[in-house]
């Protein structure tokens, strides 16, 4: 499922996600957060993924993340030339799930 939409910081400082978004997390799920600048990436993942994740930002076991951080990085190359389209991101999506195929 893809979508769009424009989201609101609260006063608390949370995000207001909208209903049907809402409706498809579970209380402890975990998502990667991925920031640069004015670029926010949310990832969810597995909870024995996260271990990883933080591992690879550190510099440890990079290689069981560097396909995502490589995804980021093009994302932020793209934006800084030309905004992304919906359909770059649908590529970059497919190519990365065709990889991860490949190496299971």
């Amino acid at each position: 499922m893809t979508s769009k939409t424009v989201i609101q910081v609260t006063a608390n400082g949370q995000l207001e996600l909208p209903p049907e978004i809402r409706s498809q997390l579970q209380p402890g799920d975990e998502f990667f957060l991925w920031q640069d600048e004015d670029t926010i990436i949310l990832k969810r993942v597995k909870k024995s993924a996260v271990k990883d994740m933080i591992n690879a930002q550190k510099g440890v076991n990079r290689e069981a993340s560097s396909r995502f951080f490589e995804i980021c990085d093009r994302f932020h190359e793209l934006n800084e030339i030309d905004p992304i389209s919906e359909e770059e991101i649908q590529a970059e999506i497919k190519s990365y799930k065709q990889e991860k195929r490949k190496l299971t």
